[in-house]
């Protein structure tokens, strides 16, 4: 296990290009997801091959990642649960991208408060000034930096932030691990998802989505399913 990567290096790609996250037939989901960073899968287990992607998602402005689209929901995509298949090294989302609020029309999701939809617009387009920002600084300087609206860094956060705060090693249990959202199995202090087929997912990696842009999970964490070759994420709100 590694903790606080600073620099890339081989086998970590700091904000990969969506074409290169995103299987070509649904390259609209970077409208929804902003590629973070992509791991050699060895990096975490020798007998593994391939790259796997960490995602932030632009949703949600408040509340749970699939809060109120549960009717577009499937086995791999429940609330704050997000799952792929992996595609040689592209991502497939298992399931309908109206699982994102922002791709639903308003007569497929009634907006559930007032103002629903305004704000969700507002947040998503802050949220997208920032991972440019932010992305641009990243490929200027070489490494991140915590940045205000304008793409100055924050007043007091000056020294760069970690590219991953964990990578390999167990996942500890959390609020992530505590809402029932999605079937888990303990074993010596570690949560591990179990995939509808019944395998255990591995921890791969976790970051706050702060250090990518403006916002996002206190911590996304990320999962590999060797069988199926399916990639997890799911976030800490906290």
């Amino acid at each position: 296990m590694l903790e606080d990567v600073m620099t890339a290096g081989p086998g970590l790609r700091a904000y990969p290009a969506p074409a290169e996250v995103f299987v070509a037939d649904q390259a609209e989901l970077a409208e929804h997801l902003h590629p973070l960073i992509s791991i050699e899968l060895a990096r975490v287990d020798p007998a593994w091959h391939g790259w796997i992607h960490l995602l932030s998602p632009l949703e949600p402005a408040e509340g749970y990642l699939g809060d109120h689209t549960e009717a577009f929901h499937s086995p791999l995509q429940t609330t704050n649960w997000l799952g792929f298949a992996l595609e040689g090294d592209r991502y497939r989302l298992l399931g309908d991208v109206r699982y994102f609020a922002r791709a639903t029309t308003p007569d497929e999701l009634p907006e559930p408060y007032k103002g629903f939809r305004a704000q969700l617009e507002e947040h998503c387009r802050g949220e997208e000034r920032s991972y440019r920002l932010h992305r641009d600084s990243f490929r200027r300087e070489g490494r991140l930096l915590m940045l205000d609206a304008d793409g100055a860094p924050l007043p007091g956060a000056t020294d760069p932030v970690a590219l991953l705060e964990q990578l390999g090693g167990g996942a500890e249990g959390g609020n992530w691990s505590e809402t029932g959202f999605f079937p888990l199995e303990y074993a010596d202090d570690e949560a591990r998802p179990i995939s509808p087929a019944g395998h255990p997912f591995r921890f791969v990696a976790a970051v706050p989505g702060c250090h990518y842009r403006r916002s996002g999970a206190g911590w996304i964490l990320l999962f590999f399913e060797p069988v199926e070759r399916v990639a997890l994420l799911t976030f800490d709100w906290s």
